[in-house]
């Protein structure tokens, strides 16, 4: 048991370490905060790290529980040691080093394939929920071109086999897969596929899995199926949020070469990549029993490091991966303006100082289906584009339920004009996104990374593309204008109007308009 104590400085504030809590960042000497991320973490992406304006930061390799409280850290490590460093400066000195020691980037432009970042992409899921199939992902499809958005990475989510664990279409749902992806390509998308490492019992692969020791174990409770029950240890049946299920055990070679068996027969068929959900350390307990030695939380990082065998890959949780070419989604929003998309920056910011830097918003509008079910009354045309707005100059964007089935056309048109606005940035996105690779920096950055010392250490609702482009997004309800710090030096906004930094500035922001200013030389 390892414990390390840090006093906050005077006006110092930290990040850190869980992307989730975005909103509740930066920490400061009034912050109450508590967070476990070595055995239950998070559903989005963490890092057991700490990092600090005055260019200090706080990792624990192995993870740590974390309390702040009183101005004081306090955090404990079971598994190894607790690091601490200073004198690096600024935020951004203090990620650059954790970085360089603990999570470099990939290097030699190792990203994402670009249609992540130059075009929007689609998931399947609001439209369809579970009843995914095979003529209804076409319609969607056909809807997405034939509305004028341009074609790009389309996800097919849950609901797509029989079940958990087979990892092949359900014939009756889709007859003809092979000509589907076909179908899906000649229109110019990408096609992914939603999986998880969770095996329904009672069927073959359980069956075959089970006896093979390729699942998770545990000493035996209540219930153990003596099939597969051996000197006390029987296979462990999580409960999680589609019910009851076996787990893939990804510390055994055997269980990562059958999941690839069943993968590449999906790759055969013409699938280019996998949505890998799931995972979450909350479904690992420590006293499981595996292949090899590992806590909860190495385990959720076994299921992530498995996305890099395909280059069209999704994450919505992430333990310690950073630097990475693994794509990280916010966890799923409610369609609302408290907690939706209020949190879409903050989270953000919140990512790339845990160093994800190839991250997307959560799907436009939220990824809650029980908001856009028939008989809910929350659908708001307003905030679905300020969804949209948020999201059109990050790293990506992506639509889920179908604007053009829910808005009328003067609103619409709004839609097709952020996803336009996307597209024109592409080309500096995608430059970024190299940049990325080769100095771990994030895409989507924090003022205060930027630009140090210069009073912007909590400003966590606009944020930076690069070092000189800031965005600034309505998030209130029936708000026209946005109130924007300027730091020092010369802007320009998208009219070509300039203003002197160091200011706070008003400026008009119907639905139509996400400000945004660019920092010029005199």
């Amino acid at each position: 048991m390892t414990h390390k104590k840090v006093t906050m400085l005077q006006n110092e504030v930290w990040y850190g370490p869980s992307s989730k809590h975005g909103e509740l960042m930066p920490h400061n000497r009034k912050t109450v905060y508590s967070v476990n991320i070595e055995t239950n973490a998070t559903c989005n992406q963490d890092n057991p790290l700490l990092i600090s304006n005055m260019g200090r930061f706080i990792y624990a390799p192995r993870g740590f529980s974390l309390d702040i409280s009183g101005g004081v850290i306090s955090a404990v490590s079971k598994f190894g040691e607790i690091d601490f460093a200073e004198g690096f400066g600024t935020l951004r000195g203090a990620y650059l080093e954790a970085c360089r020691r603990y999570f470099p980037p990939s290097g030699s432009s190792v990203i994402p394939p670009q249609e992540f970042f130059t075009c929007p992409q689609y998931n399947t899921w609001i439209e369809l929920i579970y009843d995914q199939n095979e003529d209804d992902i076409l319609k969607y499809a056909r809807g997405i071109v034939e509305n004028g958005l341009p074609a790009g990475i389309l996800m097919i989510d849950d609901g797509w086999n029989d079940y958990y664990g087979s990892y092949r279409f359900s014939k009756s749902k889709f007859p003809h897969p092979r000509e589907m992806c076909r179908t899906l390509h000649e229109m110019g998308f990408k096609v992914m596929m939603w999986i998880s490492p969770f095996i329904s019992p009672d069927m073959p692969e359980y069956r075959e899995l089970a006896a093979g020791g390729m699942l998770v174990r545990r000493k035996n409770a209540q219930g153990a199926m003596p099939a597969f029950s051996k000197n006390g240890i029987s296979v462990a049946v999580r409960e999680w949020w589609n019910g009851w299920s076996a787990v893939l055990d990804m510390t055994n070679p055997d269980t990562v070469r059958w999941l690839d068996n069943r993968l590449s027969e999906l790759c055969d068929l013409g699938v280019d990549g996998f949505k890998l959900d799931a995972g979450d350390a909350c479904y690992y307990f420590e006293d499981d029993i595996t292949y090899s030695p590992v806590t909860p939380a190495e385990h959720a990082e076994l299921w992530n490091r498995y996305g890099l065998k395909y280059d069209y890959n999704e994450f919505r949780a992430c333990y310690k991966c950073a630097g990475l070419p693994l794509v990280q989604r916010l966890h799923d929003k409610p369609h609302s303006w408290e907690g939706g998309v209020s949190a879409l920056v903050p989270d953000t910011l919140a990512q790339g100082l845990l160093g994800y830097a190839y991250v997307c918003p959560d799907m436009i509008g939220g990824g809650s289906f029980a908001d856009f079910l028939p008989n809910s009354k929350t659908f708001d045309a307003e905030l679905l584009i300020r969804y949209c707005e948020a999201s059109a100059l990050m790293p990506m964007m992506q639509f889920s339920l179908a604007p053009w089935r829910v808005l009328d056309e003067e609103h619409y048109k709004v839609i097709l004009k952020y996803a336009e606005l996307h597209e024109e940035f592409a080309p500096r996105i995608l430059e970024l996104a190299h940049e990325s690779s080769r100095t771990g920096e994030p895409i989507v950055r924090s003022l205060e990374y930027v630009f140090p010392h210069e009073g912007f250490e909590k400003i966590t609702d606009c944020f930076m593309l690069g070092d000189d482009i800031l965005v600034a997004p309505v998030y209130k309800k029936g708000e026209t204008v946005r109130i924007i710090p300027l730091p020092n030096g010369i802007w320009e906004d998208e009219c070509g109007v300039r203003y002197e930094g160091g200011q706070t500035i008003t400026v008009d922001a119907p639905l139509d308009r996400l400000p945004r200013l660019k920092k010029v030389k005199r």
